[in-house]
């Protein structure tokens, strides 16, 4: 797979979560958000991200359920490329305790399913018909792709925190290096702008500079831009619709 789509189809691993570290309220809601991304690549506007989330909040723990559509196809002189996918995952107590991803990568069957039990991350995945099994503990990093810590990290004088991350589009666990480019800054959607920071992100699967700020409770990637030997792409929101009911 050309390695900037593989980078394109990891932004719907990342484009949205919440603050856990909030107080909970003490008596139970759920609360929602649905963003709605366009996906550029040299250009041309080649796809569409949908992610939305909700949330419930008890004296004991937060809750978050999120859920990203995906439908991203490019066909380019030089290159094809075609994804539909659902992904899918649960973070409690900062913690991601279950996720999976389903759909079709240029023609072939992709699933991925996984649970934290007994302090690992176990995973059962299957590409092109090949069936696998990958066991992470949980003691081998401190986050994960879903959980964007550098939304609400402390960057110190330096400017600069690594931190082991579990990358939930690969399947393992890598070194990431966050650098803060600016600390506030605004972005537009629609009619609204939104405080934001940039941060620039690398490891050894992706790198990239993300605008991410928070809409009440919730943590969001405004956009994402990454470049690489083979080019690059922007991942930018372009709706944002947030809604609170009672429990």
């Amino acid at each position: 797979m050309n390695p900037v789509l593989r980078r394109i189809l990891g932004v719907a691993a990342v484009v949205i979560t919440v603050s856990l570290t909030l107080p909970p309220l003490a008596v139970p809601n759920i609360g929602g958000t649905e963003t709605h991304y366009e996906v550029i690549a040299r250009g041309f506007r080649i796809g569409n991200v949908s992610v939305s989330q909700r949330s419930s909040r008890t004296p004991n723990e937060t809750v978050i359920h999120f859920e990203n559509l995906s439908d991203i196809s490019a066909s380019f002189i030089w290159m094809g490329y075609h994804v539909s996918m659902a992904e899918r995952g649960t973070i409690s107590r900062n913690d991601l305790v279950s996720y999976s991803r389903h759909g079709r990568e240029n023609g072939a069957d992709v699933s991925i399913e996984g649970r934290l039990d007994n302090a690992v991350f176990l995973f059962h995945v299957m590409r092109n018909g090949k069936r696998s099994t990958v066991e992470i503990p949980r003691a081998s990093y401190e986050h994960t792709t879903m959980e964007c810590p550098e939304a609400t990290m402390e960057f110190g004088a330096t400017g600069e925190v690594s931190l082991k991350v579990l990358d939930t589009d690969y399947v393992t666990v890598v070194k990431r290096r966050y650098r803060l480019v600016r600390e506030d800054t605004t972005y537009k959607v629609g009619a609204r702008e939104y405080r934001c920071r940039v941060v620039d992100i690398s490891d050894p699967n992706k790198s990239c500079r993300r605008w991410i700020g928070r809409d009440g409770n919730t943590v969001i990637v405004f956009r994402q831009d990454g470049k690489g030997k083979d080019g690059s792409y922007s991942v930018r929101a372009v709706a944002l619709n947030t809604r609170q009911t009672d429990d």
